[in-house]
């Protein structure tokens, strides 16, 4: 039985991902020489604060890589955070974004948003949305 390759590093790719989507991100390309984070963070209009991170365990002395990501959400005057989704391992880009953008509270904290601040119509579709603790011009 042949064994799959483990996943690719993603934390350029997931990084650009989560800035896109109007997230403020932490890299750590290599804070131990067998692991990659990424970290973000996102303020709905309402206060929520939502908290991604993604891992990438990558030891140089065995065939074991892994890949995961998380996100939870601090609502408005919360104490306690909820899951948005637990630690789930990934292997592609698409399936981070399907995570993120398929999350039923991340996604009514961004129509929110959209409605309060409509995004300009052009020929090319964009996940970007302005952040709400920064001015728009």
């Amino acid at each position: 039985m042949e064994t799959l390759p483990g996943p690719r590093n993603l934390y350029a790719s997931v990084a650009a991902l989560l800035r896109g989507l109007g997230f403020t991100v932490w890299e750590q390309a290599a804070p131990t020489p067998s692991l990659s984070l990424v970290t973000g963070t996102w303020t709905g209009l309402t206060g929520e604060q939502f908290h991604f991170q993604y891992a990438h365990h990558h030891p140089a002395g065995g065939p074991v890589h892994w890949a995961g990501c998380s996100m939870g959400v601090l609502p408005a005057g919360a104490t306690q955070p909820t899951v948005c989704f637990a630690t789930t391992q990934v292997r592609r880009l698409r399936e981070v974004r399907l995570l993120l953008l398929a999350n039923d509270q991340f996604d009514a904290a961004r129509q929110r948003l959209l409605a309060t601040h409509p995004l300009p119509h052009s020929s090319t579709s964009s996940t970007a949305l302005p952040c709400p603790s920064m001015p728009t011009k």
